[in-house]
């Protein structure tokens, strides 16, 4: 994907803001789409060469005069923390906003909306694309209910489309690999009740969700975004630990479930992930090691019910 004029909508969120400096290298036009509450996140996205809009997807009118002759859309707008305590803001960011997207960018070759693996309900080996999604909490609910917006819309008005299913990105900022590291430095016992997860380093992650233009369709493609392997939690702590000099403490009783996804078609289609979950967590615990960053977006891995 060089080349191309490209909205981000959801730029300054916790993957878009990576999103859209990957795009902007790769010499795409990139545009913006976000509120912009934080001082300085303007700023910052208009120095990598970012065209910003500040708009507030949750007002029905929000798109309203944002050009809409864009070659690609990427959906990475959403709320999930926080969910519960208002559900009305939670269906209008996570159900709505995907409906009005897809309405006003329904010209472009192709949308690529980031849902989530939690769609799925648990399970011991993971489930694939052509599983049932039955949603175990609010927050899941909205996020299929969005899914259900994109295949609406691009049924209607022909726009190709594919629906990413993302489990579990991670890099030194953030994800289940760097929020256990930080548990480990602060002392604090590993939950082993999820004892389970699949990851993908975060460069891996913004390549396929990128490459995944290519197999846009309608109605849309779905794929599971995530590491090829179902990865142990315990083993993850203790490799984390040797190389922290740290020895980690644990708690909790194992489940036989967690949320897991197979993503067989990813790689067949876009390939496989290029860094090994060993290289990963090196650079994760050198960074948590060194304070490079704050607890900026705890992943809550460990919740198994509620957001």
């Amino acid at each position: 994907m060089k080349g191309q004029r490209i909205m981000v909508v959801g730029a300054t969120g916790k993957i878009g803001k990576h999103l859209v400096r990957r795009l902007v290298e790769a010499g795409n036009e990139v545009h913006g789409i976000a509120r912009f509450g934080t001082p300085g996140q303007r700023e910052a996205l208009e120095e990598l060469g970012v065209k910003t809009h500040r708009v507030d997807l949750a007002a029905v009118e929000a798109l309203e005069g944002t050009p809409a002759d864009f070659d690609y859309v990427f959906l990475e707008a959403g709320l999930k923390f926080g969910s519960e305590s208002d559900p009305e803001y939670t269906v209008e960011m996570n159900v709505r906003v995907p409906g009005r997207v897809m309405e006003h960018f329904a010209a472009v070759k192709g949308v690529l909306y980031a849902s989530s693996g939690n769609v799925y309900p648990d399970s011991v080996e993971g489930l694939s694309e052509q599983d049932m999604p039955l949603p175990p909490s609010f927050y899941a609910m909205t996020r299929l209910g969005g899914e259900w917006m994109v295949q609406y819309f691009s049924r209607k008005n022909g726009t190709p489309a594919v629906i990413q299913r993302i489990f579990y990105g991670y890099h030194e900022e953030f994800g289940v690999p760097t929020d256990i590291a930080r548990q480990i430095r602060d002392g604090e016992p590993i939950d082993l009740t999820t004892s389970y997860v699949n990851v993908i380093w975060l460069d891996d992650l913004l390549d396929m969700m990128i490459a995944s233009g290519e197999v846009c369709s309608s109605p849309p493609r779905i794929l599971n975004l995530t590491g090829l392997e179902k990865v142990s939690v315990r083993a993850i702590a203790e490799r984390l630990g040797e190389l922290m000099g740290i020895e980690p403490q644990f708690t909790g009783e194992p489940q036989e479930t967690a949320l897991l996804g197979k993503a067989d078609e990813m790689a067949r289609l876009l390939g496989k992930p290029k860094t090994s979950l060993d290289e990963g967590l090196r650079r994760v615990a050198k960074s948590v090691m060194a304070g490079e960053f704050a607890l900026d977006h705890p992943t809550k891995w460990e919740r198994r019910t509620g957001f």
